[in-house]
């Protein structure tokens, strides 16, 4: 048999899987005709499917102005760099010259790159510049050890839907004396960064990638710690294949064959046959054979005003069109009283009524429904939505506001805990065992057994205000009792929240039981109470809908763009012309999902920041897995769990590569010690169990492997700037879920936690920087750091560390969506992208995050991710304002209007959540929305600078006391090199070894 390269027995080094042999082997694996049929087989290893006919890939959704893809708006980013000068590796100018732009500027970039609206665009590949530096390495070469060279951080998601912090990263000794910084609970590697990666489980496959067939039945799976075969371990044809977790031996699986797709790709996804896999007459049953679907229960707020309900029940009853006919259904509407409604009888309206001024405990609410095993909740108050459509048509249609009588300085009487607390009964009693009676009459009368009930569910609240009556009350019905604010919370003035808080902590783990999420949808001028739910929604997997009214654009096009985002029908990509066979294997959620992860060695899991929870079963099942005494977000464990999973939900996963021995007086270890630098690269696999919405089980595998940076005799920080290894993006959205995560733990810590920020930065910058101490103007940093500082500037500017002007429910609704999103998202939360228009350059050009931005003859477009602005410029205002683009000789100013509200909706058709968005004029009251992110060059403290014409035009002045980002980098080189002056570390020859 031929296609896998054996190695010599003398360089059998599977914990090392040697770099020259591992490249051979991946050469003679591309030369192997992938020319097995697209029909489903039945080989014991499974079957799969052909990749040379497949076209073309799923694409990913567009975002960004013009659809010009993740690279452009970071544009603006690279000019700004530009500016402070210093950023710019290897450069001879200072990082105190003046922050100036001009047009020019602008222009000049952007004749560069022509195509930078219809292309992805890099800026980092245009800025880098050359490090030509013989004696480095040389010092490389020295200390590589025949290791393999690393690869520059590619600043994107790749097609395994990763983006690493670094591309290489050296295993390191761990200090029994490391202290912590400021934080109690977050420790500083040798690297400051660590090694971390943005995973989206469900990214889209290419069909190829698809496998018929239960790994673990088929020798695919290491017997020892789970992990699963793959193309990077080492095999010998017929014998056995060496699990790179933990280096057993396994044997070979039968029928071995070397097309199989997981020696081909990094990525595959197992679809597991159900136990009724063909039909009577041998056919393979593929997976749209059989249907299992999720239950839908509905919660209503009938306390809102009449126009708000009657838009919200139109826009329910039109979603019974994008939901399997198959599906259990339930509702449930609430005010001062909680009314479940009985779906399963079509010939009377009954309804139960309950009070819901106190907590109920689930053999109560049984009890009150009348639920028993004779009477179950399904088939009452859960039934198919395809024989109960009619009837819950009506029952939505008829919905009146609560009759209460709301006196005006008081609130309604909303229950909305209660209403919550008995949807999820209804979903737990769907799956208690039957008892020993009722199961002998069910298997005496299988033909009468109704469709199988897939273990999952999802529960939608929408809601319009906060909740006054009983369990989960988080404010009295006295307008003239404020809700709570931040400054509350920190000093422990909130009278309902912990009791709210513990309510919602209760349901989450009986709702991640039953695999259901919690949806909150909460339309209100007002606080609602998310604050509380945040707990039973994040670590479900549900989601978050926030805005004004039910009737505002923002709730319809979310709320359509949520059933597009989670799609319950089954897809497949777009090619062969249509529909094919490959459209029953791709889908856009999941339900019941467990991942964990198989590491070498040499590296540990530090946690997991996103929605998930401990899974607790699998904790038990596998005892021996090892995780990082160092705990990031959910950690302590190497598994985790979920109840729902979107394609666009991202983790973050830390790991922790302090796993040397004692330094020893030569510093190395034996050869043969699997944490030595021997082992050239790092092997880390990620595995997904999940169950599509149709009820099939599938386990999606991601095996990848990372050089080992050298670390002996000591790590230089030079060789990552070399070799540009760091992505600084990736960097930053990690920094800032460590940030939320910090807070969540320590809600009254702001200061503390900006405060950690800035060693964060300042130690960054002095480890991998070059400078002369005691000299700041000497700093320099290289082109693929330079962003860094920006970025974490803008964090410390950003919603995350506001306490005033902010409500807490508005803090969780963006936390919520900075800890689940991909990382081009979260950069544009953490750092907006500002674009400008005018009549020399009606396109869009993106420029700096700056005051200097504002001039009176342009357009600003800002996408701030929540927030879509477009402000016009005093002379741009003056025009519209003179109707002159009405007039037939002034269409090119016309058309520059166009241009820009064109490209807002571009931005607007796939933002999900829909943002916020409004026009206003330099001096109009939406400009503060643009003014607050900007930097404050120009304050009224130094009055206009080069932005305006005219003396009397002051619409680039920002009224703010905050420190502009000048004065954020002075500070900045001062302590870096003050620090260094003082001896911790930095040699005075600007090479930096970054000593901690």
């Amino acid at each position: 048999m031929q296609g896998y390269p054996q190695l010599p027995q003398q360089q059998q080094s599977y914990g090392g899987y040697d770099a020259a042999t591992l490249q051979k082997q991946q050469q003679e694996q591309q030369q192997q005709q992938h020319a097995y049929s697209t029909t489903v087989g039945n080989r014991d290893y499974g079957s799969y499917y052909n990749p040379a006919n497949i076209d073309a890939s799923q694409g990913g959704m567009a975002s960004g102005v013009m659809n010009s893809g993740s690279g452009n708006q970071y544009m603006q980013q690279y000019q700004q760099q530009q500016a402070y000068d210093g950023y710019r590796g290897g450069g001879t100018e200072q990082w105190q010259q003046s922050y100036s732009y001009t047009q020019q500027q602008y222009a000049s970039t952007m004749n560069k790159t022509a195509d930078a609206h219809s292309a992805s665009l890099n800026p980092y590949a245009a800025s880098t510049t050359a490090y030509t530096n013989t004696a480095a390495e040389a010092a490389d070469s020295s200390l590589n050890l025949g290791s393999e060279q690393p690869c520059a951080a590619t600043n994107a998601t790749d097609d395994n839907g990763l983006r690493w912090t670094w591309s290489t990263y050296p295993n390191t000794y761990r200090d029994s004396k490391q202290d912590s910084i400021s934080m109690g609970s977050i420790t500083l590697p040798e690297m400051i960064i660590p090694l971390a990666c943005m995973y989206t489980p469900l990214k889209p496959l290419e069909t190829s990638h698809f496998i018929i067939g239960d790994p673990a039945a088929r020798g695919q799976q290491c017997s020892n710690c789970g992990a699963f075969w793959n193309k990077h371990c080492y095999r010998e044809e017929g014998k056995f294949w060496v699990c790179l977790a933990c280096l057993r031996r396994n044997p070979t699986p039968p029928n071995y064959s070397i097309e199989h797709p997981a020696l081909h790709y990094e990525t595959v996804e197992y679809i597991i046959p159900t136990e009724s896999s063909t039909t009577a007459g041998g056919e393979a049953l593929t997976p749209a054979k059989k249907h299992t679907y999720p239950t839908f229960i509905f919660i209503i707020d009938v306390c809102i005003p009449v126009e708000e309900l009657e838009t919200l029940k139109q826009n329910i009853l039109r979603c019974f069109n994008w939901l399997p006919q198959q599906s259990l259904v339930g509702l449930i509407s609430f005010g001062a009283r909680v009314t479940v409604w009985e779906l399963g009888n079509t010939a009377v309206t009954r309804c139960y009524s309950l009070r819901g001024d106190k907590e109920y405990d689930p053999a109560e609410l049984s009890a009150m429904l009348q639920v028993t095993d004779t009477m179950p909740a399904k088939g009452r108050f859960l039934s198919p939505l395809e024989d109960c459509e009619f009837l819950l048509t009506n029952l939505i249609g008829e919905l009146q506001c609560d009759d209460t009588v709301t006196p005006g300085n008081k609130r309604p009487l909303r229950t909305t805990g209660t209403a919550v607390s008995v949807a999820v009964r209804l979903l737990e009693t769907l799956y208690e065992k039957l008892s020993v009676k009722e199961s002998r009459a069910a298997a005496s009368a299988a033909a009468t057994v109704s469709k199988p009930v897939l273990k999952a569910g999802r529960v939608l609240l929408f809601t319009g205000g906060p909740c006054t009556r009983g369990p989960g009350t988080v404010v009295c019905t006295e307008k003239e009792k404020m809700m709570r604010f931040h400054r509350d919370i920190i000093d422990g003035e909130t009278p309902y929240y912990v009791d709210a808080y513990n309510m919602y902590n209760g349901l989450q783990q009986r709702l991640s039981n039953v695999h259901a999420s919690l949806d909150v949808f909460a339309e209100s001028f007002d606080q609602t109470g998310i604050l509380e739910m945040r707990e039973a929604v994040n670590q479900t997997g549900g989601t978050f809908i926030c805005g004004d009214t039910f009737s505002h654009e923002m709730f319809l096009k979310s709320f359509q763009r949520y059933f597009d985002r989670y799609d319950p029908r089954i897809r497949g990509p777009e090619t062969l012309g249509g529909e094919s066979q490959c459209a029953a294997f791709s889908v856009r959620s999941a339900f019941g999902v467990k991942f964990g992860v198989h590491t070498s060695v040499d590296t540990l899991v530090c946690g997991v920041l996103g929605p998930c929870l401990v899974d607790e079963k699998a904790n038990k099942m596998n005892p021996n897995r090892v995780s990082s005494p160092i705990q990031i977000g959910v950690g302590g464990t190497n598994n985790w769990c979920v109840s729902t999973m979107d394609q666009a939900v991202t983790y973050t996963f830390i790991f922790d590569t302090a796993t040397l021995g004692k330094k020893s007086s030569s510093g190395t270890t034996g050869p043969k010690d699997p944490h030595s630098n021997e082992a050239k690269r790092r092997f880390i696999q990620f595995v997904v169990r999940f169950n599509t919405p149709h009820g099939e089980s599938r386990v999606r595998v991601t095996s990848v492997v990372l050089p080992i940076a050298p670390s002996s005799p000591v790590v230089d920080p030079q060789y990552f700037v070399r070799h540009q290894a760091f992505d600084q993006t990736c960097a930053a959205t990690l920094l800032a879920r460590m940030v939320v995560g910090i807070l969540e733990k320590h809600p009254s810590k702001w200061d503390d936690t900006k405060r950690w920020i800035d060693t964060v930065l300042v130690r960054f910058v002095r480890r991998y920087g070059t400078f002369t101490p005691g000299v700041p103007e000497s700093l320099r940093l290289h082109a693929c750091l330079s962003l860094f500082p920006s970025f974490l500037f803008n964090l410390r500017r950003s919603e995350y560390f506001m306490v005033l002007n902010i409500s807490p429910d508005e803090t969780t609704f963006k936390r919520h969506w900075l800890m689940r999103e991909t990382v081009d998202n979260c950069v544009l939360m953490i750092q907006p992208a500002l674009y400008s228009y005018d009549i020399e350059t009606p396109i869009a050009t993106p420029v700096p995050l700056d005051s200097c931005s504002l001039r009176p003859d342009n357009i600003l477009l800002m996408d701030a991710y929540f927030n879509i602005h477009i402000m016009w410029g005093t002379t741009i205002f003056a025009w519209i304002q003179a109707k002159y683009q009405d007039e037939p000789e002034y269409a090119y100013f016309a058309q520059l209007l166009e241009s820009v509200e064109n490209d807002a909706l571009g931005v607007l058709s796939t933002r999900y959540p829909y943002p916020r968005f409004s026009r206003t004029d330099a001096n109009g009251s939406e400009a503060r929305h643009i003014k607050t992110r900007m930097n404050p060059t120009t304050t009224h403290h130094n009055g206009a600078a080069g932005g305006a014409v005219a003396a009397s035009d002051r619409s680039d002045v920002i009224y703010t006391d905050e420190a502009s980002i000048m004065k954020f980098v002075e500070s900045l080189k001062q302590a870096v090199v003050s620090i260094a002056k003082d001896g911790n570390g930095m040699n005075s020859n600007n090479n930096n070894n970054g000593g901690r």
